[in-house]
């Protein structure tokens, strides 16, 4: 059984965002990278899974160069080998662009049993990459499971999600996708030992000429921004404005009353 995960690079959760010189981006250099919280939960419960069925883990992303590091934690934590999607062409696109070439690259590896994602990226909080893909793949999916069985003598995974007031249970045939939910599990550290092995495990580099063409169904116009359905004109980060206002006298009855005036009739809050 081969599994393979869907994981993403993303700026820190502590890190200080800042737009990029053209505005239709953010800076970039002096952000901490981490792989993403959600991906995380998908990579342990990967390794669970191989852990009862000596099932084989790969870790699959699409980013620059420092993206590999993504993939290098996830082995550490007990992945099995890496597939690093990087070149320029891939660069800037839409979740609608990036699940073909993600989907490409999956059905030339061709013997894919399982797939599993975090159930969104905290950078664009975007969950739409992991179902676009089971949809190029013509593949059944489940979101959002707070529980996975998989049955590998049957070929079929039972997923549990958690829905307002009870539960929902789809048993799916693989192969399948399934997003996975915060709390499913306990994600693992990558111990020393874990991070060591980790610089050994093979991890293939992908280019645009090895997944567009013919034979797996993608074409240089679906790469990239030419194959995005939309991009990022402007990027502008919110200011938050505070200001201070202290209401002097001694007088706690006429405090008050100011107190109750200002709140009313500027902050508007009551």
């Amino acid at each position: 059984m081969k599994i393979l995960v869907i994981v993403r690079q993303t700026p820190d959760t502590e890190a200080k965002i800042q737009t990029n010189s053209a505005g239709n981006g953010i800076q970039t250099d002096d952000i901490k990278w981490i792989l993403n919280p959600f991906d995380e939960f998908a990579v342990e419960e990967a390794v669970q899974i191989k852990e009862k069925s000596n099932a084989e883990v790969v870790v699959l992303t699409v980013g620059s160069d420092k993206a590999v590091d993504a993939i290098r934690t996830a082995l550490a934590m007990g992945g099995d080998s890496g597939v690093h999607i990087k070149d320029d062409a891939f660069a800037d696109m839409d979740t609608y662009a990036l699940a073909k070439v993600i989907g490409a690259k999956i059905k030339a590896l061709g013997d894919i049993d399982l797939i599993l994602a975090g159930k969104k990226w905290i950078d664009e909080e975007s969950s739409q990459v992991p179902l676009q893909v089971a949809e190029e793949l013509s593949i059944p999916q489940a979101t959002l499971a707070s529980k996975v069985e998989v049955d590998e003598g049957s070929k079929t995974a039972k997923v549990t999600s958690v829905i307002e007031g009870g539960e929902r249970i789809i048993e799916l045939k693989l192969p399948a996708l399934i997003t996975v939910e915060q709390g499913i599990n306990e994600p693992r550290y990558a111990s020393l030992p874990g991070i060591m092995k980790a610089k050994k495990k093979p991890c293939e580099e992908v280019g645009k000429g090895d997944i567009n063409g013919d034979e797996i169904g993608i074409s240089e116009g679906e790469l990239g921004i030419d194959g995005s359905r939309y991009k990022n004109d402007a990027i502008e980060i919110p200011t938050i404005t505070r200001s201070l206002k202290v209401i002097d006298g001694n007088d706690v009855q006429q405090a008050s009353s100011e107190l109750a005036k200002l709140l009313r009739e500027e902050a508007k809050i009551i």
